[in-house]
């Protein structure tokens, strides 16, 4: 039996010997084989089909795409409305456009005019005095073009108009509010805004 298991082994030695050492010939596996040579036909068609066919959009034009249909979903109702001033008074009658347009402020706006419009570097928000603008078209232009040199710096390359509008809604809806900041009133009492457009009368 010893001589019948050696015959084996040495059948199955390779020839060639390196200092003495010798190896089995032990065959990769099929199915290794398969999922080898699958993985380089699987990353071809991908390359063939994701990168090198004009029908299909690369990456960052389908994200892209999902990006504008998500802004068409969230704005659709703000988008129908063209007149800005409407627009405006439609995110200030609606609980749910005034939510949204708090969370554009708190992302953009709290440095300098602090959590809840109180006032920082920049002025107070929730009183009636106003430095820069006398109307809400004064306010968006401000929101959107900045003022004072700017010292409020405008937010036309980072919002959108729809974006400007929640902001502009919000903040108008504060007005009135009074809330305490470190900074003295400034500028001049100004006529009311328009009133808010409810979500009844805008089909919300």
């Amino acid at each position: 039996m010893a001589d019948q298991k050696d015959n084996q082994h040495s059948a199955e030695l390779l020839e060639h010997n390196y200092d003495g050492i010798q190896e089995y010939d032990n065959p990769t596996p099929g199915w290794w084989h398969l999922i080898f040579w699958g993985t380089i036909i699987w990353s071809v068609i991908y390359v063939v089909i994701m990168h090198l066919t004009p029908m299909i959009p690369d990456r960052y034009t389908r994200l892209e795409t999902t990006r504008e249909a998500a802004i068409q979903k969230q704005f659709a109702q703000l988008m129908t409305i063209t007149d800005p001033i409407e627009k405006v008074r439609t995110v200030m009658g609606d609980e749910n456009w005034l939510a949204q347009g708090e969370s554009v402020f708190q992302g953009t706006c709290t440095l300098c005019h602090g959590q809840n419009g109180e006032g920082l570097i920049g002025p107070n928000l929730t009183d009636e005095y106003y430095k820069n603008l006398t109307d809400l078209e004064g306010m968006i232009d401000v929101l959107t073009n900045g003022a004072a040199n700017g010292a409020m710096p405008g937010n036309k390359d980072l919002l959108t108009d729809n974006e400007i509008a929640l902001v502009v809604g919000y903040v108008a809806n504060m007005r009135g509010k009074n809330l305490p900041g470190p900074r003295e009133a400034e500028g001049v009492e100004i006529p009311p805004f328009p009133e808010p457009i409810s979500a009844e009368e805008s089909g919300g």
